[in-house]
């Protein structure tokens, strides 16, 4: 297990460079897109995307900063190695999906970056411990503090 908690922030991190790039991509892309006269963030619906996508990145990046800090001060980190790389997984689909959404059509078009980022991300929930061994690990980990 020590060996996860050293690899896990890892894979986390990883996960967030996945999900701030399809943020910064969707930003992007909804500053030049226009409809109705006005580019496509001035519309709620995309700018509630843009929020979302935003919060889940900074959160995910709390928990593997949180468990690297652990970490490097000596403490023992596999709770917080297993939220980060559990929650940094799925900031990242979620991003790339939502990304793909807030580009419309264009979203699965080849010529377009955030395709290939809604493909890459599922690895994220993958290896290094499937989501649900991560929750295995967090709910044993929190319960610990009870018993």
């Amino acid at each position: 297990m020590r060996c996860f908690d050293k690899t896990r922030p890892t894979v986390g991190a990883m996960s967030l460079g996945l999900a701030r790039r399809a943020l910064d991509e969707a930003t992007k892309y909804s500053m030049e897109r226009k409809t109705m006269g006005k580019p496509i963030f001035m519309h709620q619906a995309v700018n509630f995307l843009l929020a979302d996508m935003a919060m889940r990145y900074e959160l995910a990046k709390l928990g593997v900063w949180r468990s690297c800090a652990d970490y490097d001060e000596g403490r023992r980190n596999t709770y917080y190695a297993s939220i980060g790389k559990l929650y940094g997984g799925l900031a990242a689909n979620k991003n790339a999906s939502d990304a793909v959404q807030v580009f419309g059509g264009n979203g699965y078009n080849k010529e377009y970056p955030v395709e290939k980022l809604m493909r890459d991300a599922k690895i994220f929930q993958i290896y290094e411990g499937t989501d649900q061994i991560q929750k295995l690990i967090i709910g044993r980990e929190h319960m610990t503090k009870w018993l």
